[in-house]
């Protein structure tokens, strides 16, 4: 019982006046305030009157969505679940992270369907990474030796742009470059903050083996001689695929590693059934570099061979016809080929002998390679706007300050990886490693600046190279 008055110990006798020590007495005090009133307090306090724009504009915007649906019932779902999807994407950037990574394996599929889609899905990449930049709990920014090297290579393409304005052509080179560069700098932050290379190899090893199947299937079908489909180009497919060689046995720990196994086997017979010449070339290096650095046991690249063997035999025995159709027609354009290769090859060491500091610009092979030669063959029916060599079209556009600006991306990353394998026993560093070698030697043939696997790769080595959280596991 809570009472208004205390027994406490006064002294109401002033000094001096002869009655010493303090006396006994009853004085009223304030009774203590219960935890439950002190709880209820707050709540009595006259607070802001709630608006009643708080009530209605839901209640509107569920009535006119109402409406709509009943009306459409189609475009309003697809429009809500798109919404749904891209609120989700926002607001996780690992999940824009592995949603940019997969549908890159698919970039002609989608544009088949609207042209804009994979510039949305980097749009909403990058909009998901400035939210979690601006959120008080986020980690400081990325640094790495790679990203300093994009950052240099980055400014060559400014100066470049201002010293040769190519028109359309190079603008559309620069939005390239461009959105590239900005998926290594959020895929390498992602990877520091949530988002673990392990996950991210896997979905994109998971996207090839999807992506090589549909080319399988179309091929099977009759609908192109040669395997391709979700990118166009057979070559440039190949080239996607080569990464995902690499990464395969190293996330197949865990669950279901049989998966995994089946999903590199469907990758390389995939790349088999391109034709391309230049992956085959990478694919085989790449293989040597595994073999004699000890990444992996011997036993298992003869274990992935003797898989890919049956399984191209067993496409031969059950489309004999096709594979023939398919081999004779490569064989016919193969001497061409070569010919238009070697021209071109020599129209951009000729532009790089000419401007060597910082090229032509931007764009500039496409519109100016048939002046640096003469080598061309008369017959070509389709367009020679690209100069088959990656290191060559850099060169002749950039220079070589360009040229060495891009390869220093490439070799740092290459570094971070191999000491994470080396000293971690990282095998998504492991991977990385070769999958730099054969992407670096496919390269050679033809032109990939402008695709996801070199940057991808950065951008793993970054996320492999980050030092362990302190007290807790790497991220």
């Amino acid at each position: 019982m809570v009472s208004d008055r205390e027994q406490v110990l006064v002294d109401p006798h002033p000094p001096g006046d002869g009655v010493d020590g303090p006396q006994t007495a009853l004085v009223p005090v304030d009774p203590p305030t219960p935890p439950a009133a002190r709880g209820m307090s707050w709540r009595r306090a006259p607070g802001r009157p709630r608006s009643a724009w708080t009530v209605v504009l839901p209640l509107a915007a569920a009535v006119v969505l109402g409406t709509a649906a009943g009306v459409a019932p189609a475009p309003v779902g697809g429009a809500v679940v798109a919404g749904a999807v891209v609120a989700g994407l926002l607001l996780r950037l690992e999940w824009a992270a592995l949603a940019v990574v997969g549908a890159s394996v698919f970039e002609d599929y989608l544009a088949q369907a609207d042209p804009r889609i994979s510039k949305v899905l980097a749009l909403v990449l990058l909009v998901s990474w400035l939210i979690r930049r601006c959120s008080p709990r986020g980690r400081p920014p990325t640094r790495s030796p790679v990203l300093l090297a994009a950052l240099a290579f980055t400014a060559v393409i400014a100066a470049s742009t201002l010293l040769h304005n190519n028109g359309d052509a190079g603008q559309h080179v620069v939005v390239r470059y461009a959105g590239f560069l900005v998926v290594l700098l959020v895929l390498a932050d992602a990877l520091r903050d949530g988002l673990t290379p392990q996950r991210l190899a896997r979905a994109y090893v998971a996207a090839c083996a999807a992506a090589a199947l549909c080319g399988i299937a179309t091929f099977a079908v009759g609908g192109d001689r040669r395997v391709g489909g979700p990118i166009g180009d057979p070559n440039d497919l190949a080239f996607f695929l080569i990464p995902a060689v690499a990464l395969g046995p190293a996330v197949r720990g865990g669950r279901h590693p049989r998966l995994w196994d089946l999903a590199t086997v469907v990758v390389v017979v995939g790349i088999a059934g391109t034709l391309s010449r230049g992956a085959l070339v990478g694919l085989v290096v790449m293989l040597l570099v595994v073999l004699v650095t000890g990444m992996v046991r011997a036993r298992v690249v003869v274990g992935l061979v003797a898989a890919v063997v049956t399984a191209v035999l067993l496409v031969v025995v059950t489309l004999p016809g096709l594979v023939s159709v398919s081999l004779q027609q490569k064989g016919v354009v193969a001497d061409q080929n070569v010919s238009e290769r070697l021209g071109l090859w020599r129209a951009a060491a000729q532009m790089t002998v000419e401007h060597p500091v910082l090229g032509l610009g931007p764009g500039a092979f496409s519109l100016e390679h048939d002046e640096f030669t003469t080598n061309l063959p008369d017959d070509v029916n389709h367009p020679l706007d690209v100069a088959h060599n990656t290191w060559l079209e850099v060169s002749s556009e950039l220079g070589l300050v360009g040229l060495a600006a891009f390869v220093a991306v490439l070799v740092l990353a290459f570094a971070g990886a191999w000491r994470a394998w080396k000293q971690r026993g990282d095998p998504v560093g492991a991977a990385v490693c070769a999958g730099l070698v054969g992407t670096a030697v496919a390269a050679t043939f033809v032109t990939e600046q402008y695709y996801l696997p070199f940057w991808l790769l950065a951008a793993l080595a970054v996320g492999v190279s980050s030092p362990p959280k302190a007290g807790g596991p790497r991220p």
